[in-house]
Protein backbone atom coordinates (compact mmCIF):
# COMPACT_ATOMS: atom_id res chain seq x y z
CA UNK A 1 0.00 0.00 0.00
CA UNK A 2 1.83 3.31 -1.19
CA UNK A 3 0.94 7.05 0.29
CA UNK A 4 0.38 9.18 -3.02
CA UNK A 5 0.97 12.83 -2.42
CA UNK A 6 -0.41 15.31 -4.95
CA UNK A 7 -0.65 18.48 -6.31
CA UNK A 8 -5.00 19.56 -7.31
CA UNK A 9 -6.41 21.71 -9.49
CA UNK A 10 -9.97 22.57 -9.97
CA UNK A 11 -12.25 25.16 -11.03
CA UNK A 12 -14.45 25.60 -8.26
CA UNK A 13 -17.74 27.42 -10.08
CA UNK A 14 -19.75 24.51 -9.97
CA UNK A 15 -18.83 22.89 -6.45
CA UNK A 16 -20.08 23.57 -3.39
CA UNK A 17 -16.70 24.07 -2.02
CA UNK A 18 -14.08 21.50 -1.45
CA UNK A 19 -15.00 19.68 1.45
CA UNK A 20 -17.34 16.05 1.14
CA UNK A 21 -20.95 17.28 1.88
CA UNK A 22 -23.98 14.94 1.74
CA UNK A 23 -26.57 16.70 -0.87
CA UNK A 24 -24.24 18.96 -2.86
CA UNK A 25 -21.49 17.92 -5.33
CA UNK A 26 -18.19 19.03 -3.58
CA UNK A 27 -14.87 18.62 -5.09
CA UNK A 28 -13.65 15.82 -2.44
CA UNK A 29 -16.79 14.37 -3.38
CA UNK A 30 -15.67 13.68 -7.14
CA UNK A 31 -12.59 12.92 -6.57
CA UNK A 32 -13.06 10.32 -3.67
CA UNK A 33 -15.30 8.66 -6.49
CA UNK A 34 -12.42 9.22 -8.84
CA UNK A 35 -10.48 7.22 -6.57
CA UNK A 36 -13.29 4.51 -5.91
CA UNK A 37 -13.11 3.89 -9.85
CA UNK A 38 -9.73 2.94 -9.54
CA UNK A 39 -9.89 0.80 -6.38
CA UNK A 40 -9.14 2.70 -3.14
CA UNK A 41 -10.91 1.88 -0.22
CA UNK A 42 -10.57 4.63 2.11
CA UNK A 43 -12.99 6.42 4.18
CA UNK A 44 -11.51 10.07 2.93
CA UNK A 45 -8.40 11.98 1.79
CA UNK A 46 -6.41 13.93 3.54
CA UNK A 47 -6.13 17.74 2.12
CA UNK A 48 -4.51 21.20 2.90
CA UNK A 49 -7.38 22.48 3.73
CA UNK A 50 -11.25 23.89 2.82
CA UNK A 51 -12.02 25.88 0.36
CA UNK A 52 -15.64 28.24 -0.01
CA UNK A 53 -18.25 27.21 -2.64
CA UNK A 54 -17.01 29.12 -5.79
CA UNK A 55 -13.18 29.52 -4.81
CA UNK A 56 -10.80 27.71 -7.31
CA UNK A 57 -7.02 25.95 -6.64
CA UNK A 58 -3.99 25.59 -8.63
CA UNK A 59 -1.86 24.11 -5.84
CA UNK A 60 -4.05 21.98 -3.55
CA UNK A 61 -2.22 19.35 -1.73
CA UNK A 62 -3.92 15.93 -1.13
CA UNK A 63 -2.48 12.26 0.23
CA UNK A 64 -4.53 9.03 0.07
CA UNK A 65 -3.33 5.49 0.31
CA UNK A 66 -4.00 3.07 -2.55
CA UNK A 67 -2.63 -0.45 -4.18
CA UNK A 68 -1.45 0.58 -7.24
CA UNK A 69 0.70 -1.51 -9.16
CA UNK A 70 1.34 0.41 -12.49
CA UNK A 71 3.60 3.19 -11.47
CA UNK A 72 2.91 6.76 -10.66
CA UNK A 73 2.57 8.30 -14.26
CA UNK A 74 -0.06 5.50 -15.15
CA UNK A 75 -1.97 6.32 -11.83
CA UNK A 76 -1.94 10.07 -12.93
CA UNK A 77 -3.12 9.96 -16.20
CA UNK A 78 -5.92 7.30 -14.91
CA UNK A 79 -6.96 9.92 -12.36
CA UNK A 80 -7.34 12.46 -14.85
CA UNK A 81 -9.39 10.39 -17.46
CA UNK A 82 -11.79 9.75 -15.18
CA UNK A 83 -11.71 13.11 -12.92
CA UNK A 84 -14.09 15.74 -14.82
CA UNK A 85 -12.04 18.50 -16.82
CA UNK A 86 -12.53 21.29 -14.19
CA UNK A 87 -10.88 19.26 -11.76
CA UNK A 88 -7.51 17.65 -12.47
CA UNK A 89 -4.62 16.17 -11.07
CA UNK A 90 -1.18 18.42 -11.84
CA UNK A 91 1.80 16.37 -10.15
CA UNK A 92 1.79 13.71 -7.98
CA UNK A 93 4.39 11.53 -5.84
CA UNK A 94 4.49 9.24 -3.54
CA UNK A 95 5.75 10.08 0.20
CA UNK A 96 5.98 8.71 3.55
CA UNK A 97 2.63 7.01 5.67
CA UNK A 98 3.43 9.77 8.09
CA UNK A 99 3.26 12.89 5.52
CA UNK A 100 -0.46 15.09 6.52
CA UNK A 101 -0.70 17.75 4.06
CA UNK A 102 -2.67 20.35 6.61
CA UNK A 103 -0.63 19.18 9.99
CA UNK A 104 2.90 19.48 8.18
CA UNK A 105 1.95 23.01 6.13
CA UNK A 106 4.11 25.52 6.85
CA UNK A 107 2.68 28.25 4.66
CA UNK A 108 0.01 28.60 2.11
CA UNK A 109 -0.43 31.20 -0.43
CA UNK A 110 -3.96 32.79 -1.98
CA UNK A 111 -4.53 34.92 -4.88
CA UNK A 112 -7.39 37.24 -5.28
CA UNK A 113 -8.02 38.55 -8.32
CA UNK A 114 -10.35 41.87 -9.70
CA UNK A 115 -10.85 44.19 -12.44
CA UNK A 116 -12.57 47.16 -13.41
CA UNK A 117 -14.76 48.14 -16.49
CA UNK A 118 -18.10 49.23 -16.81
CA UNK A 119 -19.13 45.62 -18.45
CA UNK A 120 -18.84 41.94 -17.15
CA UNK A 121 -16.02 40.38 -19.09
CA UNK A 122 -17.28 36.97 -20.16
CA UNK A 123 -13.75 35.69 -20.75
CA UNK A 124 -12.52 36.38 -17.01
CA UNK A 125 -15.91 37.01 -14.90
CA UNK A 126 -15.55 33.80 -13.44
CA UNK A 127 -11.98 33.92 -12.21
CA UNK A 128 -11.95 37.77 -10.94
CA UNK A 129 -14.22 40.62 -9.33
CA UNK A 130 -15.30 43.11 -11.70
CA UNK A 131 -15.33 46.98 -10.23
CA UNK A 132 -16.60 49.41 -11.97
CA UNK A 133 -14.01 51.92 -11.18
CA UNK A 134 -9.96 51.60 -10.47
CA UNK A 135 -9.19 51.43 -6.73
CA UNK A 136 -6.45 53.32 -5.17
CA UNK A 137 -3.68 50.14 -4.84
CA UNK A 138 -1.45 52.56 -3.08
CA UNK A 139 -3.95 53.00 -0.37
CA UNK A 140 -5.03 49.59 -0.01
CA UNK A 141 -1.28 48.52 0.00
CA UNK A 142 -0.75 50.93 3.13
CA UNK A 143 -3.30 49.41 4.81
CA UNK A 144 -2.18 45.56 3.69
CA UNK A 145 0.84 46.90 5.62
CA UNK A 146 -0.56 46.09 8.96
CA UNK A 147 -1.37 42.55 8.04
CA UNK A 148 2.31 40.79 8.18
CA UNK A 149 3.18 38.91 11.91
CA UNK A 150 1.19 37.27 14.15
CA UNK A 151 -2.47 38.60 15.30
CA UNK A 152 -5.42 38.11 16.36
CA UNK A 153 -7.52 37.78 13.44
CA UNK A 154 -11.16 37.30 14.70
CA UNK A 155 -12.08 40.73 13.22
CA UNK A 156 -11.99 38.96 9.53
CA UNK A 157 -13.54 35.44 10.24
CA UNK A 158 -13.61 32.75 12.28
CA UNK A 159 -11.69 29.54 13.57
CA UNK A 160 -13.00 26.58 11.51
CA UNK A 161 -13.47 24.55 14.90
CA UNK A 162 -15.96 25.88 17.79
CA UNK A 163 -13.20 26.36 19.88
CA UNK A 164 -10.23 26.95 17.80
CA UNK A 165 -8.11 29.92 17.91
CA UNK A 166 -8.75 33.01 15.54
CA UNK A 167 -4.66 33.98 15.97
CA UNK A 168 -2.56 33.35 12.90
CA UNK A 169 0.71 34.77 11.24
CA UNK A 170 0.91 36.02 7.60
CA UNK A 171 4.15 36.12 5.93
CA UNK A 172 3.27 39.23 3.26
CA UNK A 173 0.35 40.26 1.83
CA UNK A 174 0.54 43.01 -0.89
CA UNK A 175 -1.61 44.06 -4.47
CA UNK A 176 0.01 44.77 -7.61
CA UNK A 177 -1.50 45.76 -10.42
CA UNK A 178 -0.75 43.23 -13.45
CA UNK A 179 -2.89 44.57 -16.41
CA UNK A 180 -4.25 48.09 -17.78
CA UNK A 181 -7.43 47.13 -15.75
CA UNK A 182 -6.46 44.03 -13.48
CA UNK A 183 -5.03 44.17 -9.79
CA UNK A 184 -4.09 41.20 -7.87
CA UNK A 185 -3.68 40.41 -3.88
CA UNK A 186 -0.91 37.66 -3.15
CA UNK A 187 -1.28 36.59 0.59
CA UNK A 188 0.31 34.20 2.39
CA UNK A 189 0.35 32.82 6.03
CA UNK A 190 0.53 29.91 8.08
CA UNK A 191 -3.44 28.85 8.32
CA UNK A 192 -6.48 31.36 7.59
CA UNK A 193 -9.78 31.14 9.27
CA UNK A 194 -13.13 31.04 7.77
CA UNK A 195 -13.95 33.68 4.99
CA UNK A 196 -10.59 35.98 6.34
CA UNK A 197 -9.01 36.13 2.76
CA UNK A 198 -12.37 37.28 1.47
CA UNK A 199 -13.33 40.19 4.08
CA UNK A 200 -9.58 41.08 4.09
CA UNK A 201 -10.25 42.05 0.67
CA UNK A 202 -13.76 43.10 0.79
CA UNK A 203 -12.30 46.08 3.30
CA UNK A 204 -9.07 46.89 1.50
CA UNK A 205 -11.34 47.61 -1.81
CA UNK A 206 -13.25 50.18 0.52
CA UNK A 207 -10.32 51.61 1.27
CA UNK A 208 -9.05 52.08 -2.08
CA UNK A 209 -12.62 53.68 -2.37
CA UNK A 210 -11.81 56.16 0.34
CA UNK A 211 -15.00 54.22 2.16
CA UNK A 212 -12.92 52.98 4.82
CA UNK A 213 -9.95 54.70 6.35
CA UNK A 214 -6.10 53.09 5.97
CA UNK A 215 -5.99 52.19 9.87
CA UNK A 216 -8.85 49.98 9.35
CA UNK A 217 -7.13 46.81 9.31
CA UNK A 218 -4.77 48.05 12.51
CA UNK A 219 -8.19 48.78 13.85
CA UNK A 220 -9.75 45.37 13.35
CA UNK A 221 -6.69 43.30 14.65
CA UNK A 222 -5.96 45.76 18.16
CA UNK A 223 -10.34 45.87 18.71
CA UNK A 224 -11.91 42.50 17.10
CA UNK A 225 -13.97 44.55 14.92
CA UNK A 226 -14.20 46.77 11.38
CA UNK A 227 -17.78 47.23 11.50
CA UNK A 228 -17.67 45.68 7.69
CA UNK A 229 -19.47 42.51 7.83
CA UNK A 230 -19.45 42.09 3.63
CA UNK A 231 -16.96 39.35 1.65
CA UNK A 232 -15.50 39.90 -1.35
CA UNK A 233 -17.31 37.27 -4.13
CA UNK A 234 -15.82 33.76 -4.13
CA UNK A 235 -14.75 33.74 -7.14
CA UNK A 236 -11.99 36.04 -7.48
CA UNK A 237 -10.09 33.97 -5.30
CA UNK A 238 -7.66 30.75 -5.59
CA UNK A 239 -5.22 28.79 -3.66
CA UNK A 240 -2.36 28.80 -5.32
CA UNK A 241 -0.38 26.42 -2.99
CA UNK A 242 1.36 25.10 -0.09
CA UNK A 243 4.78 25.24 1.31
CA UNK A 244 6.13 22.20 3.37
CA UNK A 245 9.88 21.78 5.42
CA UNK A 246 10.94 19.93 1.95
CA UNK A 247 10.01 22.02 -0.18
CA UNK A 248 12.71 24.88 1.42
Amino acid sequence: MAHYKLILAYEGTQYSGFQRQLEKTSVQGVFEDTLRALGWQGRSILTAGRTDTGVHASGQVVSFELDWKHGDQKLLSALNYHLPADIQVQRLEQTTAQFHPRYDALARNYLYRLYWQPARDPLRDRFAWRLDLQPDINLMNQAAADLPGEHDFIAFGRPLSENGTSIRRIEQANWQQTGANVMEFSITGNAFLYHMIRRIVYVLVKVGFKEAPVGIIRQGLETGSTEIVALAPARGLTMMGVRYAEDQ
